[in-house]
């Protein structure tokens, strides 16, 4: 999968979103999720420090459409740091 910076790495300028030709409306597409979603058992899912317990598997189950959601959200207990086993 390309990414724009390494479209312009190398290149020695700026990187710019406005006008440049480019965009990244497509940079993870549904049909990549889709195969994502396939090999995720996400009954097994384990975060640590999460506030709110088994919000770390909610928000792993956002669909496609749901992704920009605010709601659920996963948020530390106890410090910044929070570490999760998605097998």
């Amino acid at each position: 999968m390309s990414h724009c910076h390494d479209e312009h790495s190398g290149h020695g300028h700026d990187h710019h979103h406005g006008g440049d030709g480019h965009d990244h409306s497509n940079d993870i597409t549904p049909a990549d999720q889709t195969r994502l979603y396939e090999q995720v058992d996400f009954d097994k899912i384990i975060t640590l420090n999460e506030e709110e317990p088994q919000s770390g598997k909610a928000i792993t189950k956002k669909t496609w459409a749901e992704r920009l959601d605010s709601e659920p959200e996963l948020a530390s207990d106890a410090d910044e740091q929070l570490l999760m086993h998605i097998p």
